[in-house]
């Protein structure tokens, strides 16, 4: 609990000092709008997996996906945003319905901006199923961050943030951890700040209940990004490409003891070697293409290829889908 309580001393201080300006903002003209969106959509994937659970079925599906979400924004005063959120998303396998997920995210964002300088805070909750229509509890998911951003010159915004994570899972308690991080990004932006640059590094340290999930994380990430008209309408291209490598602790495992039950099968897994790493590499490539001031329609791709020495988490996969986007 101590990594927690001091990530969430920062906040408390923010929440104190801005009673005032919240208070004076009672009296002003309240800001306000609401943001919210609808998707859905189908998907092919070639080898259908649970990441949290490092389960590859070996075999491709096609799925139905949808997301909705409402996002509130507040500023009761000119220097504070308030942002409150919530989103619901899921896939609906054709064949291996125990795949099918649904996600439930709730969120909250409070920060203020000194001007070059902002600094904020977020909560995020997300609350994962797994199994037909999502009919099974798989994990319960928090994040709590602080963060700093600045504006340096026209063409460069810097962010960086701590983390704090919580995972707890329903079946596979050797899982449950506590994750402590922090996340660096910079933006380039050109062409008139139609385009931008994104290049981010993150490292994380995982203590699980489990010393065989303990890890080290480090991700690299990097996303170009071009915005421009088409027909009169908005339109969106994203390149994406990120690496994540995750060195696992030495453990010395001995016998058959189990650490984990697979949800998906039932079956208790053991842990055969004594240290794991996997390492990925993902390509990404989307585009938004602009219908109407309401409609868009994206059609994306993404390929991975994940290598360890643990035989689950050993494979590649490639995804392609397209969806039909409602914003407001």
């Amino acid at each position: 609990m101590q990594p927690i309580q001091r990530i969430f001393t920062l906040p408390a201080v923010m929440a104190v000092a801005m009673v005032p300006l919240i208070v004076q903002a009672e009296q002003a003209e309240d800001k306000a709008r609401l943001n919210g969106y609808v998707e859905g959509g189908f998907e092919h994937d070639s080898n259908v997996t649970v990441d949290e659970l490092n389960t590859a079925s070996d075999r491709s599906d096609g799925a139905w996906v949808f997301d909705a979400g409402l996002d509130g924004i507040l500023k009761p005063a000119d220097p504070v945003t308030i942002t409150l959120g919530y989103s619901f998303s899921g896939r609906r396998y054709q064949s291996l319905e125990q795949f099918d997920q649904n996600i439930h995210l709730l969120s909250a964002d409070i920060s203020y901006d000194f001007d070059p300088v902002t600094i904020g805070t977020s909560y995020y909750y997300s609350k994962a199923t797994l199994g037909p229509n999502g009919s099974d509890p798989l994990l319960d998911f928090r994040r709590a961050s602080v963060y700093l951003g600045s504006m340096v010159g026209e063409d460069l915004y810097l962010r960086a943030s701590l983390q704090d994570k919580r995972k707890d899972f329903e079946e596979s308690n050797a899982r449950d951890s506590d994750i402590r991080g922090v996340s660096l990004a910079s933006y380039f932006f050109f062409n008139q700040a139609s385009s931008h640059v994104l290049l981010g590094l993150d490292g994380s340290r995982e203590d699980a209940k489990s010393e065989a999930f303990d890890n080290d994380l480090l991700r690299v990430r990097t996303a170009l990004v071009h915005k421009f008209s088409l027909g009169g309408e908005d339109n969106r291209l994203r390149f994406g490409w990120r690496y994540e490598k995750r060195q696992y602790d030495e453990v010395d495992v001995s016998g058959s003891f189990p650490q984990f039950s697979n949800p998906l099968t039932g079956v208790l897994t053991e842990r055969t070697t004594s240290e794991r790493a996997d390492n990925a590499h993902i390509l990404e490539a989307s585009w938004r293409i602009g219908l109407s001031e309401v409609f868009s329609l994206e059609p994306s791709v993404s390929w991975g290829h994940y290598s360890s020495n643990e035989a689950s988490a050993d494979y590649q996969k490639a995804v392609a889908g397209v969806t039909l986007r409602a914003g407001f």
